[in-house]
């Protein structure tokens, strides 16, 4: 595979974003402020940002529905092993985390952070070098199909565990 077949879809779906947001929230900062960056402007596109994130789940699925539904056996192939994957890193970080005495709110992001592949940006990828029928297309839609509900079983669990931590400092500085 040549190199700036993949280096295109790195630097399209990585360093550009990357490089507009840092300079963009810099530009922000310098006129306004960190104040109202973080208490006006973010606050203002937390309903966006939710529904981008629905929008893309919803066109990466509607765009390979065809893929899902007509490679059955591969999708369970490729399923278990991701499914079993995001588990052992979730129960690993949070594991490791009670070990450690660490808060709970340090502990339930850790796990989060565990059971998350970034699977969206891996679709992205993937269709830009292989074509949206490849297996790799599938593959990393079928991480994105498994992560969702994963992730929402491993959020209850430290939400149900989180007796489990001690509780939070209050006041320490």
């Amino acid at each position: 595979m040549p190199f700036h077949v993949l280096l295109t879809p790195v630097l399209v779906f990585i360093v550009v974003p990357l490089l507009a947001g840092v300079l963009l929230r810099s530009f922000l900062l310098r006129r306004h402020g960190v104040a109202w960056v973080e208490g006006v402007l973010l606050p203002k596109f937390a309903p966006v940002t939710i529904a981008a994130l629905l929008a893309t789940l919803v066109l990466i699925f509607a765009f390979q529905a065809d893929n899902i539904t007509g490679r059955f056996f591969h999708v369970v192939l490729i399923a278990v092993p991701i499914t079993l994957q995001v588990y052992f890193n979730a129960g690993l970080a949070y594991g490791l985390m009670k070990w450690f005495k660490v808060e709970h709110s340090i502990a339930a992001l850790g796990a989060l952070i565990g059971a998350s592949n970034f699977f969206e940006l891996a679709v992205a990828t993937a269709i830009a070098l292989f074509g949206p029928e490849s297996g790799a297309a599938l593959a990393t839609v079928v991480g994105v199909l498994v992560e969702v509900p994963v992730m929402l079983s491993v959020c209850a669990a430290c939400n149900h565990t989180r007796h489990w931590f001690p509780a939070p400092l209050r006041g320490a500085a």
